[in-house]
């Protein structure tokens, strides 16, 4: 599961934000940033943001169909 922080960069980077536009917004470092991102590719087993989105979003999908 994502921690909240990784659940707001997610929302985040399904608004098309940066690393810096995300570490400007939550007041964290560039490098905390990318290694939130990086977790949160581990975690869901995707290799980019572009698939984070995508899994998100099907995923806020399937739970609204349940």
């Amino acid at each position: 599961a994502l921690s909240e922080r990784q659940r707001q960069i997610v929302e985040l980077l399904a608004q098309g934000m940066t690393t810096k536009e995300i570490c400007r917004v939550l007041g964290i470092s560039p490098n905390t940033v990318k290694t939130h991102v990086a977790t949160i590719f581990r975690a869901l087993g995707v290799r980019n943001r572009t698939q984070v989105v995508a899994v998100t979003q099907a995923w806020l999908h399937q739970q609204r169909l349940q």
